[in-house]
Parts: structure tokens; C-alpha cells; sequence
């Protein structure tokens, strides 16, 4: 089985991710890839590219690599950049538009609008979560505190990042959005429709949230394993054709 490089940008919340990484971890080797700059430093992009590649490179071969929201929306540019270092590309909860991260709609709230931090975040990290973990509100909020205050958040006053948009690129790729993702809305299929080769999955799941690989990582397991499972060992990024279309669906609800 191929191995499996998960990048993580923001470790506060990457609990949110360890089950469907453990589900991965039963039949691939899992490597974490986590990045936390100095908060006393302006962190651009190709800072993180820098230190991303410094990783990749020591690497036996290209990873297949998977990745939640923002994380995603990195890994996804640094592919365009850089094809020929990763084998394959999974996305989840990712749009095309890269504004679209639930950072960016806390950070336009707190400008707009006269609240509290708290108050603005106990009205956000319920809609990125199923409806069953609406009373666990003020213990997940804490995570996501933390996000902002130690994590990269393009648009803050650390990051002073604006990201370009996604667009094609050159590897295997699959992405798997929720049909009730606030952050990543339904019309996420329709912008993501361009930027799909001959052999890439769209997936976008029936009531699905920002965070619902949390709640359902072996629904999510499924379709990373089976996306990889027919990926050709030999194939090269400089050949698409060899990704043979037959084998995948780009919308799948």
C-alpha cells in the first residue's frame, strides 16, 4: 500500500482530523507534515512552500497527499508549483475560491459586526459541525481560539497572505466536499467543474459539514482508499492519459 503525507497548517485543530487519519493509518502508512510559524513574524507563502519542500524532498517518493480546508487550499498551490513532488492530491472541504476558509468569515464577522470574539465564534463553530455536537459548543470554540491566536490565518495581521485562487494541476486529484458546508457552499461542485481532468473525483455528500470526516472517518476512509487504489503505480504527472477516466466520477452526491 502507498503511504499517505498529511499536511496539517493548523495543528490547533487537527484533532478534528486524528480519526480519519487513524482509519487511514490501518492500511497506509501516515505521515504528518505540521506547520506553527513564530507569531512575531509575517509568514508568506512561499515560507511555507520553503519549508514544505524541504520535507517532500527528502522523501523516497512523490507522497500521496491528503488535506483539510486552508491546509488543502496550500497543498493544492504548492502542487501547481511544484507537480512532480507529489504523487496525488486529496482534498477535503476545499474550494476553488481560496478565501472561502471559516477563518476568513470569523475574521469579515469581527470587522462588521459589534462582538466579542466568543460571540462570534459560538455562533460560527456550530454550523461546522454536525447538529449533534451543538451542545459541546463552548468546549469546541476553545479549539478554535487557539486556531486564530497560535495557527496561519491568511488575511491576519501575521499571515498578511491573500492566496490565488486553485485551478488544475498536473497529478491525480480527489475532492471530497459536504453538500451543508457553509464555508465551502453547494455551488463548490460547479466551480470545481473547470479544474477537473480525466480521472479526478468530486465527491459532495449529503448533509455534510466543514468537519464531518470528524463525525463519519470511515465513509471518508472509503473514498480516499478507493480513490488511491486505482491510481497506477507508474503513473507520471507528465501523462495524464494513463489516469484513465473510466475509473472515476467527477460529481458523485
Amino acid at each position: 500500500m502507498s503511504s499517505i503525507f498529511w499536511i496539517d497548517l493548523q495543528p490547533s485543530v487537527f484533532c478534528f482530523n486524528k480519526k480519519l487519519a487513524c482509519i487511514l493509518s490501518q492500511s497506509r502508512h501516515v505521515r504528518r507534515w505540521s506547520f506553527q510559524h513564530d507569531l512575531d513574524e509575517i509568514c508568506s507563502l512561499s515560507t511555507i512552500f520553503d519549508f514544505l519542500r524541504e520535507t517532500v524532498d527528502e522523501l523516497d517518493s512523490p507522497p500521496h497527499v491528503v488535506a483539510h480546508g486552508l491546509s488543502g487550499t496550500i497543498a493544492s498551490l504548492f502542487a501547481r508549483q511544484f507537480p512532480t513532488l507529489f504523487g496525488s492530491l486529496t482534498l477535503i472541504s476545499v474550494d476553488p475560491i481560496s478565501t472561502n476558509q471559516w477563518s476568513s468569515h470569523y475574521l469579515e464577522m469581527r470587522r462588521k459586526l459589534p462582538c466579542s470574539r466568543s460571540s462570534i465564534l459560538s455562533h460560527i463553530v456550530p454550523l461546522l459541525f454536525d447538529k449533534q455536537f451543538n451542545q459541546t459548543n463552548l468546549a469546541l470554540s476553545g479549539f478554535f481560539e487557539k486556531c486564530l491566536d497560535s495557527d496561519f490565518i491568511p488575511g491576519s495581521i501575521a499571515s498578511h497572505s491573500l492566496l490565488p485562487n486553485l485551478s488544475s494541476i498536473d497529478i491525480p486529484m480527489s475532492v471530497i466536499n459536504g453538500s451543508d458546508d457553509f464555508v465551502v457552499d453547494q455551488n463548490s461542485s460547479l466551480r470545481w467543474q473547470p479544474h477537473l481532468k480525466n480521472g479526478d473525483r468530486f465527491y459532495s455528500l449529503p448533509g455534510g459539514h466543514h468537519f464531518s470526516h470528524f463525525t463519519q472517518p470511515r465513509l471518508y476512509g472509503s473514498l480516499i482508499n478507493s480513490f488511491l487504489e486505482m491510481i497506477p503505480t507508474s503513473f507520471s504527472p507528465v501523462f495524464p492519459s494513463q489516469f484513465h477516466s473510466s475509473l472515476s466520477r467527477k460529481i458523485s452526491t
